[in-house]
């Protein structure tokens, strides 16, 4: 959490990064996409030790679900951690209302309830200072034309609120006291936990009692025997009430008393527990032995690996900290939430470290007993190799930002390892570094972690295209990124397109989507299939890579979206056709043969991969049985790759790229990390959920874009 004094953590860390010829950090590195155990061997390393901390979070079964203005606790704390949205000169946008609640009973709650409080007055002073700024120098009226009728209620309630604050810093001041911003909070809604059984239940309360103290005297509220129904939105879709079915104990049971109560609220957080993380496995299975979720305890006697499965149902019992992973003599270790033993909370952590340690050394007793003093210089130069291959391997730089349309730039870095492993359709996470980004009336020019995907790689050259669209004040960042720069690329992650071979296949892409489809359609080619790709567009100058296109498919069919003066997009192949008009109206059209006599037939389609805004998508997943259904005879499956928010990009752990999925046959509801597979059903996608999730930050971004124009 950022309000805790982490110089106890500094010393740790202090006492390792001071170790220059021997220790060395790699961020934006993500085991299973970039760095395999394999590839963890081949560069020298004798043991892999995965300390990585919780997974994917409880999802809670509630109606109406993930509306807007719900989060899981994880995507909060991250937002403010990873993000740096808690920082006065940050660019990230994390927008919190009051009243705001959390739902669950473990620390993780606890924590998210005391930094909902200490994070709203930073937003919305924030929020002020930047408003007042740019109303002084656009005038109020050309500022507020940017925002529709909901966001200008938000931002009216910021600005009010970041007044409020701003008096009460003045008063404090003027009297030599310190701030006391509770009482505001508490007159605005306030911030409540949730929790379906007693204070004295809660694991909270069992592990660390004095955090809750510590989060009364912060001025939280603890509502006891309150289990979630109901999210209840507002005229505009967003959060304006949980409805909670209201329990008591009754010989030592909480259990329902037939009464339901309705809580206005605005913002609600979910840290409803989590499940260890173990992603690697499910990304390639039979790596590791499993106990339950968890991997399997091992330890070594005489040299052989033991299994423990001792009492791991009450986290006590031996560290066993192997798992039972075994590649000649090397082994991996792991620590932490992922750790049955040690599951629960940072303290028991680093005690995992801490007790695992001696077994580690262990594994080397024998190399460490034969060590001669005169080898050394000769050990020091073989780690010195193997940073610099780290080095050359691991860290992303810029080779080349080109500008493709006014509104579309193309960031060339290399990335060895990143770009060996990707495959069409994966993506990787890119930002620039927070520590190394130039800053104006202080404002630090960082991004917040941008879903890229590799528009074409080079793996010979170790080069990745990564082209953005300039939609917000992140993404407009990367124009200012320099040849040289160390960069975060992260990655791959989410899934490789499936590529049928000797099928028919149908590409729709729209703006940016269609940097996603040069890949996919060169796969689809090389296997085989028969390509027809319908390339939309808003005007003709927003067509960019035009021969990667062409590369992509045996047909293409360019459209550009109606207006006055519009001139279609001139083909430069003989096969290729164009038509005015909206992607659906394109479509139709050739479906038609208004375009002419053509070698590829719709009736022919096998599948269909769409990719482009949620609007778009959206239009042809209802237009399949519609205007289009006559000319899809074979009813093709449709995919779409779905652009849902995301922040961490590690398949599972911050939860904000969850898309909610709906069977189109028996209604049932579920949920998908979009960042683990892209692909998903166009069938099965709610896409009016998908569009209210992506405007989740709205008012933060258009002031954090209206802000970058004034920089």
């Amino acid at each position: 959490t950022v309000r805790w004094d982490k110089n106890f953590l500094k010393v740790i860390y202090l006492t390792l990064a001071r170790r220059l010829q021997t220790f060395r950090i790699y961020g934006g590195v993500r085991f299973g996409g970039t760095l395999t155990l394999d590839d963890a061997w081949r560069l020298g390393f004798h043991h892999v030790a995965i300390a990585a901390g919780a997974g994917q979070p409880t999802v809670i079964n509630i109606k109406n679900n993930l509306c807007r203005g719900i989060r899981k606790a994880s995507d909060f704390l991250m937002g403010l951690q990873l993000s740096g949205a808690a920082k006065r000169s940050s660019l990230a946008n994390l927008q919190v209302r009051l009243p705001a609640g959390v739902i669950g009973g473990g620390l993780t709650a606890i924590d998210t309830t005391t930094e909902v409080m200490a994070y709203y007055p930073i937003q919305v002073e924030k929020t002020l200072e930047r408003y007042e700024s740019l109303v002084g120098q656009y005038g109020e009226a050309h500022v507020r034309t940017r925002f529709d009728a909901e966001e200008i209620e938000i931002l009216d309630e910021f600005v009010a609120h970041g007044r409020a604050i701003r008096a009460e810093r003045e008063r404090a001041a003027a009297s030599g006291e310190k701030p006391d911003f509770a009482p505001l909070i508490a007159q605005w809604g306030g911030v409540t936990l949730y929790y379906r059984k007693g204070m004295a239940d809660s694991p909270a309360y069992r592990q660390n009692h004095e955090e809750i103290r510590e989060a009364f005297e912060e001025s939280i509220a603890f509502a006891e025997g309150m289990s979630p129904l109901e999210a209840i939105e507002d005229q505009y879709g967003a959060l304006r009430a949980v409805r909670f079915e209201k329990l008591e104990q009754t010989d030592g049971r909480w259990q329902s008393v037939g009464h339901e109560v309705e809580v206005p609220l605005k913002s609600l957080f979910v840290a409803a527990g989590t499940a260890p993380n173990t992603i690697y496995e499910q990304e390639f299975p039979g790596t590791f032995e499993m106990d339950g979720k968890f991997f399997q305890r091992f330890e070594m006697q005489d040299n052989q690996p033991v299994a423990r499965d001792d009492e791991t149902t009450v986290k006590i019992g031996h560290p066993a900290p192997l798992t039972s992973y075994e590649n000649a003599d090397r082994r991996v270790s792991f620590y932490g939430d992922n750790h049955p033993v040690y599951a629960g909370n940072v303290v028991k952590a680093m005690a995992s470290a801490k007790d695992g340690y001696p077994h580690v050394v262990a594994l080397f007793a024998e190399e460490l007993a034969a060590l001669d003093p005169a080898q050394q210089p000769a050990r020091d130069a073989a780690l010195a190799a193997l940073f610099e291959t780290l080095d050359d391997q691991l860290v992303a730089r810029v080779v080349e930002v080109k500008r493709l349309t006014p509104t579309i730039i193309d960031v060339i870095v290399r990335a060895p390892l990143a770009a060996e492993k990707f495959e069409p359709g994966q993506f990787y996470r890119v930002q620039n570094l927070e520590s190394r980004a130039p800053m104006l009336e202080g404002t630090t020019l960082a991004a917040e972690g941008l879903a890229l995907t590799g528009a074409w790689v080079d793996k010979s050259k170790g080069l990745i295209s990564l082209i953005a669209l300039e939609m917000g004040s992140s993404s407009r960042l990367c124009q200012l990124w320099e040849p040289g720069e160390e960069v975060v690329v992260m990655g791959v992650t989410g899934t490789p397109t499936e590529i049928p071979a000797q099928q028919t296949v149908m590409l729709v892409g729209g703006g940016l989507g269609n940097a996603v489809q040069f890949s996919i359609g060169k796969a689809l080619r090389a296997a085989g299939s028969r390509v027809i790709y319908f390339a939309g567009y808003k005007k003709p100058g927003d067509v960019f890579k035009q021969e990667d296109i062409e590369a992509a498919a045996d047909i293409v069919v360019w459209a550009v979206d109606p207006g006055a003066g519009v001139e279609a997009i001139a083909p430069r192949r003989p096969q290729d056709k164009t038509w005015v008009g909206n992607i659906l109206e394109t479509i139709a059209a050739y479906a038609k043969g208004e375009m002419g006599d053509s070698d590829i037939s719709l009736e022919d389609v096998d599948r269909m991969i769409v990719i482009g805004s949620d609007r778009m998508m959206s239009a042809v997943k209802e237009a399949r049985y519609g205007v289009l259904e006559p000319y899809l005879p074979k009813k093709p499956v449709a995919i779409g790759s779905i652009n849902s928010p995301m922040q961490c990009m590690m398949k599972g752990i911050c939860a904000q790229c969850l898309c909610k999925h709906v069977d189109p046959e028996t209604g049932e509801e579920t949920f998908v990390y979009s960042c683990y597979n892209q692909d998903q059903e166009l069938d099965r996608v709610d896409f009016q959920h998908l569009n209210a999730r992506l405007r989740q930050n709205s008012v933060q971004e258009k002031l954090s874009d209206m802000w970058l124009d004034h920089l």
